[in-house]
């Protein structure tokens, strides 16, 4: 009684087998877009509290840089990951116009989503992920650290008229929602995490574009 097949055989479907995973990843590959967008974005306040007089703890307008990868799917829809960085001085506001800052702080997000090319020359974007605050100093609402990642989630619109895509390049606005909230801020009595929104607008550069 004999088991398996000859070698020769088997040799020939393990080679059939690569080619054929070479061709799907190559395939694959010939068809994902690359982008990389450069914009500037204004952030909401991170902590109100009033401790003599009102007093609101924010960042300043900040650069923010985003990649992004898109996988092709089914008809108009194609699958995005990203990775978004920005960086600038957080300051605490006071009332009467006083501005104190506090220290630099970068945000790291990373998310996966779906685009969609709504006409010819506008695709819109949703995408969930995780975001984590990196200060550069400990100190204020920082002083025990950051906490953990947070998640987010983010809306997207690029406009590429003719005259902008021929340059491959693309207008893009944006936000994104997230709730704030560290271990300084709950060992001072905050209870709640607070809603924090970001607004950017920039310009996007399609490095890759699929056929």
């Amino acid at each position: 009684m004999r088991f398996g097949g000859s070698l020769p055989s088997i040799r020939d479907s393990a080679v059939g087998l690569c080619l054929l995973v070479t061709g799907w990843a190559s395939s694959l590959t010939a068809q994902t877009s690359i982008h990389a967008t450069l914009g500037a974005r204004y952030s909401s306040t991170l902590v109100h509290d009033s401790i003599v007089t009102p007093l609101d703890v924010r960042a300043d307008l900040a650069p923010a840089f985003t990649g992004t990868v898109d996988l092709p799917l089914a008809g108009r829809w194609k699958l995005e990951l990203l990775a978004d960085l920005s960086s600038s001085p957080l300051r605490r506001h006071d009332r009467g116009g006083f501005t104190a800052p506090i220290t630099r702080v970068w945000t790291l997000g990373v998310a996966v989503g779906l685009r969609r090319r709504l006409t010819s020359w506008l695709e819109g974007r949703g995408a969930i992920g995780g975001l984590k605050y990196f200060p550069a100093a400990s100190v204020g609402v920082f002083s025990s650290g950051s906490g953990g990642v947070i998640p987010f989630g983010s809306l997207a619109f690029d406009a590429a008229p003719e005259m902008l895509s021929r340059r491959r390049l693309a207008v893009e606005v944006g936000g994104d929602l997230h709730r704030f909230l560290t271990p300084a801020l709950r060992n001072a009595g905050f209870t709640e995490s607070r809603v924090v929104y970001r607004v950017t607008a920039g310009v996007r550069l399609d490095i890759r574009r699929a056929p």
